[in-house]
C-alpha cells in the first residue's frame, strides 16, 4: 500500500499537522480517513515498518463491515491526496518570500494598489532578513522585482519603469544556477567517464568577471568550485574552493552545503588515489568541518560510509582523540540495521592503531554486515591482527577462510583480484627471510591491485 510507505516516513511535526488537516472540512469530510491514518502511524511505529494483513486493517476502521478491497484502496488513495496536499502547501508556506509575493499577485490582480505595498515591501524584507545568499534567494529577488514591475507597468503607464534592475536578477539567478549545473556536471563527467556540452559558459564566465559579480555568494562559490574541478591539478584552485565553502557556509542551506562539501571530498579523494599525501590533511578537515557544521547528517541519519571514511582519514593521520570522540558522537545517527557492526568494526580499528590488538579482535567478533566490502575489510583487518601478534596457525586458517569467502560471493567483481593478491602476499610473507621480503616488496610494488599495499610494503621492509 503506497500510503504506508509514505507515512513511514513522516517526522513527528508533519504527523501533527496532517492530523490537524484530516480533521477539518476544508480538506477532509472523512471520519473513516482518521481512523485509517492513526492506525497507519500506529502500526508503522509499532511493528518496525512491517504491512500488516489489509483484512486486520479494514476491520480496525469499519467494525460492522465486510472486507471490502475497493474501498480499502479507495481511502488510501484518498489518504495518499490529503498527504500529498499537505507538502503543497507546506512547500508555498514554508517559503515565507513567496507567499508575500503570491499575496501581493492577489492584491494586485484585485486592484488593491496599498494591499499590494504592504505584501511586496513584506517580501523585500523577509528576503533581506533571511540568511540564504543562495540561488534560490537570487530567484526570490527577481520574483519580488518581478512583480514590482507588474505593478508599475499597470498603475504607471506614461512613467519610466525600472525594468534594469530585474534583468539584471534574471541574470545573476541564471549565472548561479548554471554554474551549480556545471559543477554537477563535471563531478559526474569525472566519474563516469562522459563528456557534456557545456554551452554558454564562455560568456556567462566572461560577464560575471566584467561585471563584479563574484559579490554574490551563489555565484562567487560555485565559480570557484568550477575552477577547482575544470583545473584537477591546481592545488590553488582546490584551495580557493574550501576558502569559499568556510567564507560562504552560512549562505547556503545544510543539503546545497553537503553537495558542496562531497565535491570538494571527491576531489580530494582522486588526488589521493594519484598519490598525493597532503589531500589527506585537507579532506580530513573537510570532514571536521562539515560535521562541525552538522551537514553530513540527513533527517537524523549519517551514512555508514560517510562515519567510517571520516574515521579513517582521522586513524591515518593519528588523530586518535577526535576519532574516539567521533565515532561515539555519532553512534546513535547510524543506520540501525548497520549501526552496532558499524560501530565496533570502526572502534576495532581504533584500537588496532593503539596496538591494542586483543581489544580489537574482540571487537571484530560483532561485526556482522550484509555489506559484502565491509565484511571484507573486518576480515583483512583482523589478518593484519594474527600477524602482528605472530598467530600463524590461525591466520592460516583466516586466509583460507576469506579464500572461500570470495568464491562463494561471485558477484564480488571490483575489488576481487585486490582481496586475492592480498591473502597470495600475506601468505609469502609468513615466515618470509630478509631476502624473500626484499623480492616479495618488489613484487607488492608492482601490483596494482592489492588490499592494504602500504601496509604490506612495511611488512616487508
Amino acid at each position: 500500500m503506497q500510503v504506508f510507505e509514505i507515512i513511514k516516513t513522516l517526522s513527528r511535526e508533519e504527523i501533527r499537522d496532517i492530523r490537524i488537516i484530516l480533521r477539518s472540512d476544508w480538506f477532509n469530510y472523512r471520519e473513516d480517513l482518521q481512523r485509517l491514518f492513526d492506525l497507519l502511524v500506529r502500526t508503522a511505529a509499532s511493528t518496525k515498518g512491517e504491512w500488516p494483513e489489509k483484512a486486520v486493517l479494514f476491520k480496525k476502521v469499519y467494525a460492522d463491515k465486510p472486507y471490502d478491497d475497493r474501498l480499502f484502496r479507495l481511502l488510501g488513495s484518498w489518504l495518499t491526496d490529503a498527504i500529498e496536499n499537505y507538502w503543497r502547501w507546506k512547500t508555498v508556506e514554508g517559503t515565507t518570500v513567496g507567499s508575500s509575493v503570491a499575496l501581493s499577485a492577489q492584491y494586485r490582480k484585485k486592484n488593491l494598489p496599498a494591499f499590494f505595498q504592504k505584501n511586496i515591501r513584506q517580501a523585500e524584507r523577509l528576503l533581506a532578513e533571511q540568511p540564504l545568499r543562495n540561488a534560490d534567494y537570487l530567484r526570490q529577488k527577481h520574483e519580488v522585482l518581478a512583480e514590482q514591475f507588474r505593478f508599475e507597468a499597470a498603475s504607471k503607464r506614461t512613467a519610466a519603469l525600472q525594468v534594469q534592475g530585474m534583468a539584471d536578477a534574471l541574470d545573476h539567478w541564471y549565472f548561479a544556477q548554471k554554474l551549480r549545473q556545471i559543477c554537477t556536471a563535471l563531478s559526474h563527467q569525472n566519474v563516469f567517464k562522459t563528456e557534456y556540452q557545456f554551452d554558454m559558459l564562455a560568456p556567462v564566465l566572461i560577464q560575471i568577471q566584467q561585471h563584479n559579480l563574484l559579490v554574490h555568494p551563489a555565484i562567487d562559490l560555485y565559480y570557484h568550485c568550477y575552477q577547482m574541478l575544470s583545473q584537477p591539478e591546481s592545488d590553488a584552485a582546490f584551495i580557493a574552493f574550501r576558502e569559499k565553502i568556510e567564507e560562504h557556509s552560512s549562505c547556503f542551506p545544510e543539503e546545497e552545503l553537503r553537495d558542496l562539501y562531497v565535491l570538494a571530498l571527491n576531489f580530494c579523494t582522486r588526488r589521493v588515489n594519484e598519490g598525493s599525501t597532503t589531500h589527506i590533511r585537507a579532506g580530513f578537515e573537510l570532514y571536521r568541518s562539515g560535521f562541525d557544521k552538522n551537514v553530513f547528517v540527513v533527517d537524523g541519519v549519517l551514512s555508514r560510509f560517510t562515519y567510517r571514511n571520516a574515521a579513517a582519514l582521522g586513524l591515518l593521520l593519528g588523530e586518535l582523540d577526535w576519532v574516539r570522540a567521533f565515532l561515539d558522537t555519532f553512534r546513535e545517527a547510524l543506520e540501525p540495521t548497520y549501526r552496532d557492526s558499524t560501530y565496533h568494526f570502526n572502534l576495532a580499528r581504533w584500537e588496532y592503531e593503539r596496538h591494542h590488538y586483543d581489544a580489537a579482535l574482540v571487537l571484530l567478533r560483532h561485526v556482522e554486515s550484509d555489506d559484502l566490502l565491509a565484511a571484507l575489510a573486518a576480515k583483512t583487518l583482523a589478518a593484519k591482527i594474527l600477524f602482528n601478534i605472530g598467530a600463524y596457525d590461525a591466520l592460516y586458517s583466516h586466509l583460507d577462510a576469506m579464500q572461500i569467502f570470495l568464491k562463494r560471493h561471485k558477484e564480488i567483481s571490483y575489488h576481487r583480484n585486490n582481496y586475492v593478491h592480498f591473502i597470495r602476499f600475506m601468505r609469502k610473507l609468513i615466515g618470509a627471510t630478509p631476502s624473500q621480503k626484499a623480492a616479495l616488496r618488489q613484487a607488492v610494488l608492482q601490483e596494482p591491485q592489492v588490499s592494504e599495499k602500504k601496509w604490506l610494503l612495511e611488512m616487508c621492509a
